[in-house]
């Protein structure tokens, strides 16, 4: 395996920038996750390290080798695809097989290789089958062992669990962890599903608009965004904003509330000196509960509102609700008298909520 370093990417398509000064280093058997919006730049992104596009500026790496003009075949990387692109006219063992064949590998080698990778991914009664014969998670069994019989120095994968429904996504999401430890690869993956970034990835690399927001462990990402798009991208339901302004007590004032700040928020406030200035305030859904469930709650830890919609989830409630035409979200207790159409007093979990600025959008807190 080896580690994948991203100098001042660029690539661009006429007068259109799709990846702007990329910069990025992927550890060796490390698995970094890609993930963003419809035309961020991530599978862009991942093109050009395969060497399917042309690299308008900057400098790719694999190991010490710089790989900036060297033909797709000769970087040692092997690449899974969204559609599978498995050969429909061959059999599964054939289709594995087909990359060794055109370099000449012993057939001894082949059969070795394409056994020990069918024995990896439970498909060893299916290598005479064709595709047409197979499930959409058999193909893509299929085609991440041709990748692995290849035994590349990185892995890269576009997208490849997006044509899956949604129970064999999650299966396959573990089946491809495993994989990862077993074969201790350096992978880079692809997708706009940030449930699948925060599950998969030692490392997530968010990007928006070809530019890269924030790099970093999903958890760390989560929990210390680096500004609203991160925010608001990573975690679902989505993170709830809305505009306050900051006093002079340091507490956060909007028309319909007014909430205590604890010491987390108080350094950030006077850090950037933003008493009597207008931010924003980012609460997650799960840091909502309804009042009824957090005995002792103050006034100043609340907020109440109208609930426009709820949704029952079983394991907890969504509930919708309506402030000054902001449409919040809070997930709370399953057993909630939460009803539509009713006030509800929601309790804020102080030592978790978000300050940004409304100019830029960066992170205070």
């Amino acid at each position: 395996m080896a580690k994948v370093v991203l100098k001042d990417l660029i690539k661009k398509y006429d007068d259109v920038v799709a990846v702007n000064k990329m910069n990025a280093v992927i550890d060796d058997e490390e698995f970094v996750v890609l993930v963003g919006p419809s035309g961020c730049g991530k599978t862009t992104t991942l093109r050009m390290v395969a060497g399917l596009e042309e690299i308008t500026e900057g400098e790719i790496y694999i190991g010490d080798r710089k790989v900036n003009d060297v033909p797709p075949k000769d970087r040692d990387i092997a690449m899974v695809f969204q559609n599978y692109a498995l050969y429909p006219h061959m059999n599964v063992y054939d289709n594995m097989a087909f990359g060794l064949k055109l370099r000449k590998t012993p057939k001894a080698e082949i059969e070795k290789r394409v056994q020990e990778a069918a024995k990896i991914l439970a498909i060893e009664e299916l290598l005479k089958r064709k595709p047409k014969q197979l499930s959409g998670g058999q193909r893509q069994r299929v085609a991440l062992g041709r990748a692995i019989v290849r035994n590349p120095k990185v892995f890269l994968m576009d997208e490849p669990l997006s044509n899956l429904d949604a129970k064999l996504r999650v299966q396959m999401r573990t089946e491809i962890a495993k994989l990862h430890k077993r074969l201790n690869a350096t992978i880079i993956y692809v997708t706009h599903d940030q449930t699948e970034a925060m599950t998969m990835a030692d490392r997530i690399i968010i990007m928006k608009d070809g530019i890269v927001q924030q790099i970093g462990h999903p958890q760390d990402v989560y929990d210390h965004p680096d500004n609203m798009f991160v925010a608001g991208f990573i975690g679902s339901p989505a993170m709830n904003f809305l505009d306050v302004t900051v006093t002079d007590k340091m507490t956060l004032k909007h028309k319909d509330f007014e909430l205590e700040t604890f010491d987390n928020v108080k350094k950030a406030i006077k850090e950037h000196n933003l008493a009597g200035k207008d931010v924003v305030l980012g609460i997650r859904p799960e840091d909502l509960e309804d009042i009824a469930f957090v005995p002792g709650a103050k006034p100043s830890n609340t907020i109440t509102a109208m609930v426009e919609v709820t949704e029952p989830m079983g394991a907890e409630i969504y509930a919708y609700i309506g402030i000054e035409g902001t449409l919040m979200t809070a997930r709370v207790n399953p057993r909630s008298q939460v009803k539509d159409g009713e006030n509800i007093s929601l309790y804020v979990d102080l030592e978790k909520i978000h300050l940004f600025s409304k100019e830029d959008e960066k992170a205070y807190t």
